[in-house]
């Protein structure tokens, strides 16, 4: 007879910020935090981060911390990784935090020749208490054409044969499927065809593999900086994407939001929130 243990609840977070720095008072609350519910587990995954110089880059990547654990102040980061600018945070509830452990981390680039790293995965693994989960953050590449389409479908199927987690240490390693939980999302990039149809979901075989709740907002790309009206040169596309797997365990979505009051992109945040249950035999 199979049971299901105690539920963990994980919200996963992303956002492509266009190379900007996100302002420093902007409430980010919409985003990352749920009514009723206090995640165990927060993952939060940012693509296009400033990429200039060095400074550049710290600076980013200390602003939003910054901004972030001033939005879960009841969490602590448990691990981060960056590939250029896509970055993947990692936060726990404070009271868990000894209930991780085997933390490794893996970045995949994507971009020219498979050696630059504009496109490609960012990838956190851990196990919570005896269930391991994984996260990978993704940016594949843009586009409306055959060509590009085709190239986010390479990238997908690259990132999944070449990621490979890696401890601190380096003495321990895993793949993908070894994980119970696997939560893959990012700007994946997928666009609206000219017959209004959504690339991910009638052209490739994504979802056969992965779940993806239903979508009930807007469409996340492209907008005007600071407004609500889409820039039409690009046709109005859901490229950002939340996907999730679940093996010897249960996962429920909750809920699959966008926060429409975070404006200063030509993209929205998205979140999703789960509930996974640990199968016990």
């Amino acid at each position: 007879m199979t049971r299901s243990s105690s539920e963990l609840s994980i919200l996963i977070g992303s956002f492509n910020t266009h190379r900007i720095y996100p302002p420093s008072d902007i409430d980010l609350s919409s985003w990352l935090t749920f009514p009723l519910i206090t995640p165990r587990i927060i993952a939060v995954g940012l693509q296009e981060l400033p990429l200039n110089l060095t400074f550049s880059q710290q600076k980013s990547e200390h602003q939003w911390l910054k901004l972030i654990e001033r939005t879960l102040p009841n969490h602590r980061l448990l691990s981060h990784v960056r590939l250029n600018g896509t970055i993947l945070f990692i936060y726990v509830q404070s009271s868990y935090l000894d209930q991780c452990s085997s933390v490794g981390s893996s970045t995949v680039p994507t971009g020219f020749m498979n050696i630059y790293g504009n496109k490609g995965s960012v990838g956190i693994r851990f196990n919570f208490q005896q269930t391991p989960l994984c996260f990978l953050n993704c940016h594949l590449s843009a586009g409306e054409d055959l060509h590009a389409f085709q190239l986010r479908n390479k990238q997908f199927s690259l990132i999944h044969q070449r990621t490979l987690f890696k401890s601190s240490c380096r003495q321990l390693r895993w793949n993908i499927h070894e994980h119970h939980g696997i939560f893959f999302f990012g700007d994946l990039n997928y666009r609206q065809t000219e017959n209004e149809k959504d690339e991910l979901n009638d052209k490739t075989d994504i979802l056969k593999t992965y779940t993806e709740l239903p979508i009930k907002f807007s469409p996340t790309y492209k907008y005007h900086l600071n407004s609500n009206a889409y820039n039409l040169l690009r046709r109005p596309s859901w490229t950002d994407r939340i996907l999730y797997r679940n093996n010897q365990c249960r996962i429920h979505p909750i809920d699959y939001w966008t926060a429409s009051m975070i404006r200063f992109s030509d993209h929205r945040p998205i979140a999703k929130l789960f509930s996974l249950s640990r199968l016990i035999h």
